[in-house]
């Protein structure tokens, strides 16, 4: 009893620190700052005030900047797991999950190292092929030289798709406790089914105070804007 005490005096003491600290955060964020680590900061701040559809809404904004950010990852993974949605979510297999965990490694920092990188061989090779003695079989410098072009286009391709999807993350996140989807953008048309909070949705449409939403298991209807939280406004 006398440890809770203690405890409890702690806590209290230590109140009016972290309230100014997720205002100093919310300052930052309501500036302007786009930054993995604040938005994974808020994150965890929400998640400590009970929030879990808006700490996996800070956590997937995270994500979009830094997909390779291993906090928000497991912090999100953890806040899913215990969430009433969780039996929606597909089970990937060995494969696919380690192509996953490969294109999330491959943040968009890393992706455009190594694109200069690859270019860099890239040019090497061709000058190699250009100043090739013409009475020598060329057929060595011509593959190393296909090789890495091709190399190179296919990660110049994965870092266009990457930053097409960081610029237009039509993700969404549960924030009210539930929601109904609907067949239709009206409160009295037809339920399909019901989501719950600190899920993850996809965003297939918006119509004025309504969006078409797809749940983790494939499932699309309509709910209302004001219980989301978008990954981009």
């Amino acid at each position: 009893m006398k440890k809770l005490w203690i405890f409890s005096i702690i806590l209290l003491m230590l109140l009016p620190l972290w309230g100014s600290e997720f205002e100093r955060l919310k300052a930052l964020e309501e500036s302007g700052v786009q930054n993995a680590d604040l938005f994974y900061n808020l994150g965890v701040t929400h998640w400590q005030l009970g929030d879990s559809g808006l700490s996996v809404q800070y956590f997937l904004k995270a994500l979009n900047i830094d997909s390779a950010h291993s906090g928000a990852k497991a912090n999100m993974n953890y806040v899913i797991g215990l969430s009433e949605d969780r039996e929606l979510y597909p089970k990937h297999g060995f494969l696919l999950r380690l192509a996953m965990q490969g294109y999330d490694f491959l943040n968009l920092d890393r992706l455009a190292l190594t694109l200069i990188i690859l270019f860099f061989i890239f040019v090497l090779s061709l000058s190699w092929l250009l100043f090739y003695d013409e009475e020598k079989e060329r057929a060595l410098p011509e593959l190393i030289t296909g090789i890495a072009l091709l190399i190179f286009l296919v990660f110049a391709l994965l870092s266009g798709v990457k930053y097409y999807r960081y610029k237009h993350n039509n993700k969404a996140v549960m924030i009210a406790d539930r929601a109904d989807m609907m067949t239709e953008p009206r409160e009295d048309s037809r339920r399909i089914a019901v989501t719950h909070e600190a899920c993850i949705l996809v965003v297939e449409k918006q119509e004025e105070e309504w969006a078409l939403v797809r749940s983790p298991d494939g499932k699309s209807g309509w709910v209302m804007t004001q219980q989301l939280g978008f990954i981009k406004e």
